[in-house]
């Protein structure tokens, strides 16, 4: 294992050494496979506040775990944030690695992490895996090291008895990329709770053992019943629905909050309340901007507020409300704190996951740099507490937080300890008049509400699925509730039942293992802080790619030969490459790119190899340059400089220079199939040898109710030259940029016209554009049969073109399209739009009618 690092970071590298150095014998033992690349685990600095982590075996075999983890407190039921990151990911990493065939070892001998001829199939064959099977089973191997975990949730068995109850934990459901509530959680927790059902049945080791039999099949890994018959002894389909058998059966007596239901959402913010007010955020559709509601405690009335929210916590100040959230402040920058209804940051809380206020002003607040493994409570600019879970302010201005030691979880005011229970899942909701504290902690089927006053605690909802609550006055609470396709919102009254929090015990916690993967013998001294991280360096060999795209009597075989290099951190990469074209034209070079400094560049070289087949000359050596600069990105708003330069190896003149302005600002919600706005400026300039090519884009999108979509663009391009010459001036073509799988010469100023026959080179050309789609949400899921239906939408265009010739004639032209986008799953797990269009076009010069099939979305 090689740890990279900051140097804020180096308490975290050495406790990440420390754990991992313990980790990796169970995980050899239990997933039966020893990896067979250095492990890269990268800490991730301040400069980027994301919660998040992942797993790749591109370039190489490597985690990246940013330090976010505070903005989730509440929901991984976990001690450690960078703990649970390293048991999380490492799972993966043995999940992708293992290659249980010969034939894959052979080849990633010599091929690395590339592909021979099918892409990626053969060498890392768990590629093709579904994030049912490999989210599931990270989330059951995060939990067995005594930091606790998301099994350990009560809201997390709540959703997964609600599923099972629904009748959706079903193969054709739970193993397609699915894009219905609740979303991506299920992948993770109703796939945990299902490895979780067939662990206590089989053990660790066999339910890890999956991962090494279906990378058996080297040739088309997709036989998901029968690699799980292999290590269980029973095959999916079977053990899926009697996972799901068994939790309809919990159902039985789970008890879901009922009363007149006065929100949902699609998605969850946390409720936040004032002395007045009870707020938090909504998205009812799911596909569009979500909406701050405000409830007045007292007469019990709401306002609503739609606007562009990050999802997240409201918290308010001077009569302001923000979120909680992480979103970029500048170029360079990934910030947490609160940002306003555009998605500007409170200057004063950046890197600070603002809990709330005190009655003067001071605000109380996590440290972000400080929390990557456990949330530092600061008031003002004093430490305070180590605490595991959000904090509550009271109008006397004290706080009320959990503390986790172990497994025993305690309650506290201000300093002091008020009481402790078996668990790990815990969150404080409130405090009445009386100074009776509520929270929320698990209950045997879920997750429900608890008082504690004076040493003494009782249930105070008889309801199993609540996710959190405030108090609307000392009879009555406000509570967010789970159900199989939302969360609600609604008014309960407080009840008093003689029960404590109910203690989750999973069945490893009697096993040797558990809770030992802890810090054994400290690896501190292998830490070497003189030891500089050098991205160009540290390039490693990373795959070699062979694709055979082709056979011609004429040219022969046509395809490519690429070997690439990284660093771990992807900030450059280096290649070597062979193609050969569908002219017979083959070319070598070896090609750079660099991400880490904040002009991002790309460069080329290439050498002519063989041209003897082309019936035209060729150039014997070529460049390519590109540079892209970011000028400024935050809110919605971004704006970015670029410029690029190529040679064209078919050609002996051509030579295109670019530089292109965009600014804009864009936004999409939820689960929306398009943008929800697009306001987009582009503006290019194109030196082709003499002449200057100059022109402007301009996108404008907006959602509209029902899942309408609207749309207008136009587009305008000039040359400065009044001669034709061949392959000079504004390039009207049949090929869209935007969908072209030509990655380097890419044309700002060409003209897309999709039914000409040919391309052509002219003075001036142009289009304005209006555009309207509607979706719909019909989907069809299958489980053996390889194509899903996730939704479709049907769109129309009318476009009107004008064009010049350097005669100075004018052609204008109307071109309606009409098409459909179906938004399919291929083989369970890979989701891309399909779209099917026909197009008419009144130009005498083009095609005037044709249909296309385009994989991608053309709307």
């Amino acid at each position: 294992v090689e740890i990279i690092y900051t140097k804020e970071n180096i308490p975290f590298a050495k406790h990440t050494a420390e754990v991992e150095s313990s980790i990796h014998k169970n995980y050899k033992d239990f997933f039966g496979w020893e990896l067979d690349e250095k492990l890269y685990v990268g800490l991730i600095s301040s400069h980027n506040q994301i919660a998040n982590g992942f797993s790749t075996q591109w370039a190489n075999n490597r985690q990246i775990n940013y330090l976010g983890g505070t903005q989730l407190i509440d929901s991984f039921a976990s001690t450690s944030w960078l703990d649970t990151l390293l048991y999380h990911e490492t799972a993966h990493n043995y999940q992708l690695n293992v290659k249980g065939s010969f034939i894959s070892r052979a080849l990633h001998s010599v091929f690395g992490n590339g592909s021979f001829i099918f892409p990626l199939y053969m060498v890392v064959p768990n590629l093709m895996e579904n994030s049912f099977l490999l989210e599931g089973n990270a989330v059951l191997n995060e939990s067995w090291h005594g930091n606790g975990g998301r099994l350990y949730s009560g809201i997390n068995k709540a959703q997964t008895i609600l599923q099972a109850k629904a009748n959706k934990i079903i193969p054709s459901y739970m193993y397609n990329s699915r894009p219905e509530f609740p979303y991506g959680d299920s992948v993770y927790i109703q796939g945990g709770f299902y490895q979780l059902y067939i662990a206590q049945k089989v053990g660790l080791k066999n339910v890890n053992s999956y991962f090494r039999y279906h990378s058996e099949d080297f040739w088309f890994p997709v036989r998901t019943d029968a690699s799980m018959r292999d290590a269980i002894g029973v095959n999916f389909t079977q053990s899926l629905q009697d996972f799901s058998n068994r939790y309809k059966e919990l159902g039985k007596n789970f008890v879901e909050a009922s009363g007149e239901h006065l929100f949902s959402s699609q998605f969850f913010s946390s409720l936040s309340n004032s002395e007045d007010e009870i707020f938090f955020l909504i998205n009812e559709s799911g596909v569009q901007a979500s909406e701050l509601v405000i409830l007045d405690k007292e007469t019990q009335s709401f306002q609503k507020e739609q606007d562009s929210w990050l999802c997240g916590k409201v918290i308010k100040k001077d009569n302001i409300y923000y979120t909680q959230g992480s979103a970029n402040t500048s170029t360079t920058r990934v910030h947490q704190g609160l940002f306003d209804r555009d998605r500007y940051i409170k200057e004063d809380t950046k890197s600070k996951m603002v809990q709330g206020y005190l009655s003067d002003g001071e605000m109380v607040y996590f440290d972000v740099p400080s929390s990557y493994s456990q949330a530092q409570l600061y008031v003002g600019d004093k430490f305070y507490a180590q605490v595991n879970s959000s904090v509550i302010i009271d109008k006397e201005d004290n706080l009320y937080y959990f503390v986790q030691k172990g497994k025993t979880r305690t309650l506290y005011k201000n300093r002091t300890a008020l009481y402790s229970y078996q668990g790990f899942y815990g969150i404080v909701s409130d405090v009445d008049t009386q100074g009776k504290i509520y929270f929320i902690a698990n209950s045997k089927l879920g997750s429900t509400l608890y008082g504690f006053k004076d040493g003494k605690v009782e249930r105070s909802s008889s309801a199993d699925n609540i996710k959190e609550a405030r108090l609307l006055n000392d009879k009555e609470f406000f509570i967010s509730a789970i159900s199989d396709k939302d969360y609600y919102y609604l008014k309960n009254k407080i009840v008093s039942i003689d029960e404590k929090p109910f203690e989750t015990k999973l069945y490893f916690e009697d096993y040797k293992h558990y809770a030992k993967a802890k810090i054994g013998d400290t690896n501190s001294s292998k830490i070497n802080i003189s030891e500089s991280y050098n991205s160009l360096l540290d390039l490693h060999y990373s795959a070699t790619d062979a694709m055979v795209l082709g056979y011609s009597s004429y040219v022969g075989w046509i395809g490519s030969l690429n070997m690439s290099f990284a660093d771990p951190l992807s900030q450059n990469s280096a290649m070597l490459f062979f193609n050969k074209d569908s002219l017979g034209i083959s070319v070598a070079g070896v090609g750079y790119s660099n991400s880490q400094s904040l002009i991002q560049y790309s460069l080329s070289g290439y050498k002519v190899v063989d041209n003897s087949l082309a019936y035209y000359g060729t150039r014997k050596y070529g460049l390519s340059v590109n540079f892209t600069l970011p000028l400024y990105e935050a809110g919605t708003t971004k704006a970015l400089l670029s410029t690029t330069y190529f040679q064209d190896y078919t050609s002996l003149s051509r030579k295109p220079w670019s530089t292109t302005l965009r600014f804009g600002a864009g936004e999409g919600y939820g689960n929306s199939m398009y943008l929800n706005y697009l306001n987009m400026l582009e503006i290019y300039g194109v030196r082709e040898r003499k002449d200057t090519i100059l022109g402007a884009k301009y996108s404008f999108k907006h959602d509209l109710a029902y899942q309408f979509y609207f749309g207008v663009e136009a587009k305008y391009s000039i040359t400065d030259s009044d001669t034709y010459l061949k392959s000079r001036g504004v390039k009207i073509t049949n090929i869209d940029s935007a969908l072209s799988l030509d990655t380097v010469d890419k044309d700002p100023s060409s003209i897309n016209i999709p039914n000409l026959l040919s391309n052509y080179y002219i003075k001036d050309a142009g289009y304005a554009e209006v555009s309207l789609a509607k979706v719909f949400d019909v989907s069809a899921y299958f489980f053996t049969f390889p194509i899903s239906l996730q939704g479709e939408s049907f769109y129309t265009k009318y476009r009107r073109y004008s064009v010049r010739n350097y005669d100075g004639k004018r052609y204008n032209a109307n071109e309606i399209t009409a098409g459909v986008t179906l938004s399919t799953v291929w083989l369970n797990s890979f989701s891309f739009p399909i779209s099917i269009e026909y197009i008419h076009n009144d130009f005498s010069f083009v095609e005037e009618e044709q249909y296309r099939f385009v994989l991608g979305s053309s709307f």
